[in-house]
């Protein structure tokens, strides 16, 4: 039985399918200096007008010093909200259920942006040279996640999902190939923790009940055995969902990956932390085809499939397979010809 249409909770949010949009960064759509544009506007609604049950939209900085590009959207104050609100508008307009994902660089953050580089400790390889976070400055961007979630809600969303992977600021606190703290923000697992923790309590004091509050993380974080550890940790702090993805770097999983499993090491990572923990998971990477999707839900190895680019090559890949119909598939163009510019992808 394929159970990818059957309706899936995420606490008390119903989503009417189990396949998501995760958020992928639109280089070049936004406005100046972050805000939402109406080629920002029309992408999403595309995405839910094809029938998707959840959109996660695009990293959103939180703050305008720790940015990928000038033109990254912003949450940073509240002139953002006006335009975030008709992108949340169009979601639901089609029946998606849309997060907002909350991001800071960290020492990723281009020196065009920002000089002065910051993370968990001080940090040098190759150009990439950042500085110790102060515990003041620690508290300040946990302020800026809580204030940023507060604008998501005001602007109509029904969660948010905080960066925790990728190599961006969070998976710097959270793995001790960056983080080398000796106060309360390094050293131990849940010292690591603590500043995810602080702002998890903070937004759900300041959010209604039902609003969804979310991460991203790496199934490698120092490992399998740390991240499924995290895992349960993360669900105790009071994270409502977990999206299983890389950490601070891509080093494999220990773990081999059994030969009949149909997709990789990073999807079978998400199938093992979802047996230790009992909040919703989220799958992500490529998940390109029905049957991939199909088989990690009809076998209860996750609770939902993160289907990115194969969405982008075509605004109505859910439907399409919804209704048994070909799909424009995506050809895996190296680099990918969608994040180009979004008009050169050669979907039809």
């Amino acid at each position: 039985m394929n159970l990818l249409f059957k309706p899936q909770k995420i606490k008390n949010l119903e989503i009417k399918n189990r396949i998501v949009l995760p958020p992928m960064v639109c280089f070049g759509f936004a406005e100046d200096n972050g805000f939402v544009s109406e080629k920002n506007i029309n992408h999403y609604e595309s995405i839910a007008k094809g029938g998707t049950g959840l959109v996660i939209v695009e990293a959103t900085s939180v703050n305008k010093d720790g940015r990928l590009s000038t033109d990254q959207l912003g949450i940073w104050s509240d002139d953002y909200i006006e335009g975030l609100s008709k992108i949340a508008y169009v979601c639901h307009k089609h029946g998606s259920k849309v997060f907002i994902q909350l991001h800071h660089a960290g020492l990723k953050t281009p020196k065009h942006i920002n000089e002065d580089t910051i993370t968990s400790s001080y940090y040098s390889d190759g150009d990439i040279l950042a500085r110790a976070m102060t515990i003041d400055e620690i508290h300040s961007l946990k302020r800026d996640f809580i204030n940023a979630s507060i604008r998501a809600e005001k602007a109509g969303f029904d969660g948010v999902e905080i960066h925790g992977a990728h190599s961006y600021l969070m998976t710097q606190f959270f793995s001790t190939k960056v983080n080398k703290r000796e106060d309360e923000y390094g050293g131990s697992l849940d010292n690591r923790l603590r500043f995810v923790k602080e702002i998890v309590e903070g937004i759900k004091e300041n959010v209604n009940d039902d609003f969804i509050v979310g991460i991203r993380v790496g199934c490698n974080e120092d490992g399998l055995k740390t991240s499924i550890n995290m895992a349960k940790k993360l669900e105790h702090i009071g994270m409502d969902y977990l999206h299983i993805s890389t950490g601070f770097d891509n080093t494999p999983i220990e773990e081999k990956v059994p030969e009949e499993f149909p997709c990789n090491w990073i999807v079978y990572g998400a199938t093992k932390i979802k047996k230790e923990v009992t909040i919703p998971i989220i799958a992500v990477n490529s998940i390109k085809t029905v049957e991939k999707a199909s088989y990690l839900i009809d076998n209860n190895l996750v609770d939902f499939v993160a289907i990115g680019r194969p969405q982008l090559a075509d605004y109505n890949f859910t439907k399409r397979i919804k209704e048994g119909q070909e799909i424009v598939k995506c050809l895996g163009c190296k680099p990918c010809k969608w994040f180009t510019s979004g008009d050169s992808c050669p979907r039809v």
